[in-house]
């Protein structure tokens, strides 16, 4: 079924799905029983593999194959912008949980990162892979993290920190951008990580994906 160009508007998070092949980790799969799933092109095949339909299919259609006649899709064919980018910019929702961005091909990861730069709200998105993820902000985070856990800061852009505290090597005062100044492999101490920012295009927040159980509570909206 055909949908015209609009905008998807979503009161819960939604789980986004690409074609980069990604098993979903069980705290991952217990999500999926009750969120909606959207399908960036092919990222529906590997959301049919999970034994699930997607409500929605969106994309240039290139890699989607033949899709069933009652399936919901909207065909984009404007080649300035990837599939993903297509989605964020058509899906309104408090959180966006993406499968199959970041692993695969490197360009594509680096597109994925590209449109996180590019994307105009400020709704948290949660990019998932095999080993790691990467949770996209735009503001102050507060979340529990163990003693010597890696915590990488990638600026999007020009962005600045007020303070933090939890972290082995401090953000206060500082001003990060692609280029110029990056926290890559900082480490919590112990107990609550607090990032408080000043301003700025936004950042990438990478950890472990064994810790989204931490994670999620902090970052899904309360019923």
């Amino acid at each position: 079924m055909i949908l015209p160009d609009q905008t998807f508007t979503y009161r819960s998070p939604v789980l986004l799905v690409g074609a980069a092949p990604v098993p979903m980790p069980p705290l991952f799969t217990e999500l999926a029983e009750t969120l909606p799933i959207i399908a960036a092109d092919g990222g529906v095949h590997a959301v049919l593999e999970w034994g699930r339909a997607p409500e929605l299919v969106i994309g240039d259609m290139d890699s989607s194959g033949d899709l069933p006649a009652d399936m919901k899709w909207l065909h984009l064919s404007g080649q300035d912008d990837t599939d993903f980018e297509k989605c964020l910019k058509r899906i309104a929702a408090p959180l966006i949980i993406g499968f199959g961005f970041l692993d695969a091909r490197l360009d594509h990861t680096l597109a994925a990162i590209h449109a996180l730069a590019a994307v105009p709200h400020n709704a948290p998105i949660l990019l998932v892979g095999t080993s790691d993820m990467l949770l996209r902000l735009r503001g102050d985070i507060t979340f529990p993290a163990t003693v010597g856990e890696r915590v990488s800061i990638w600026p999007l852009g020009t962005q600045r920190f007020r303070r933090s505290r939890g972290l082995r090597w401090s953000l206060d005062g500082l001003e990060m951008a692609p280029g110029q100044l990056v926290g890559t492999s900082n480490i919590a101490t112990g107990g609550d990580v607090e990032i408080v920012t000043d301003g700025g295009a936004g950042y990438a927040l990478i950890r472990p994906v064994a810790a989204a159980a931490s994670l999620l509570p902090v970052i899904m909206p309360q019923p």
